[in-house]
């Protein structure tokens, strides 16, 4: 259900903003709101001529941004709409746009990775062990994956059930369900050293700034 809400996501805005190059944003976001929290610099240094992947990019924002600051960089997402609507909006930056699911993105690329990123995309949209023992294995020698998702106490409870239901509002008004997996610090912490990554931070962001309760919950590792 998730790829066919997204594809109708992307459809419709296609139709709102025809297909055209944009300008890469000027600051990379990890939260669903402008200007809040840190920008690239949660990767460390200069990102130039490093190799980095998006995973669930979405319409390409971020991914052309890193490309923008000289990356090579790769977005991935699992929707054939996305995947054309970023290729449409942020093709001419040199980023590129495959579509493919992460999992299946990983296990078949054979260059090493200087840095993974996912920003509510595909970390959190999948079970969380398999696509992180995925990332360890691509990254280089102090390799980066860092994730944004949304925070488990978003409304002042964490879930019973790690695996939630949330509502998608289409850009014409119709709701939709996307199934994520919703789980604490301490069990991203847990299933993150399992898979043989090392935890550098934890940040609960509130985006808006006077939300009652975190809403994104950013996360970086790195390999030892």
């Amino acid at each position: 259900m998730t790829v066919e809400a997204w594809d109708a996501h992307a459809a419709q805005r296609l139709a709102q903003d025809p297909p055209k190059p944009l300008a890469p944003p000027v600051r990379m976001e990890w939260t669903q709101r402008p200007g809040i929290g840190p920008g690239t610099e949660v990767l460390g240094g200069s990102l130039c001529g490093r190799r980095i992947v998006e995973l669930g990019c979405g319409p390409g924002r971020n991914t052309a941004h890193l490309a923008g600051l000289g990356a090579r960089v790769t977005g991935i997402d699992s929707s054939r709409g996305q995947i054309r609507r970023a290729a449409a909006h942020y093709g001419h930056t040199g980023a590129e746009f495959v579509r493919s699911t992460a999992s299946a993105y990983l296990n078949g690329e054979r260059e090493r990775l200087d840095a993974i990123v996912s920003i509510f995309g595909a970390i959190g949209l999948t079970e969380p062990f398999k696509l992180l023992v995925a990332c360890s294995r691509r990254l280089s020698r102090n390799g980066m994956l860092a994730f944004s998702v949304p925070h488990p106490q978003r409304t002042g409870t964490i879930p019973a059930s790690p695996r939630t239901r949330d509502q998608l509002t289409l850009p014409d008004g119709t709701p939709t369900v996307v199934e994520r997996w919703d789980i604490g610090s301490a069990s991203w912490v847990q299933a993150i050293n399992r898979a043989g990554l090392l935890v550098t931070g934890v940040q609960d962001l509130f985006a808006p700034v006077d939300a009652r309760w975190p809403t994104t919950l950013l996360i970086t590792t790195r390999m030892p």
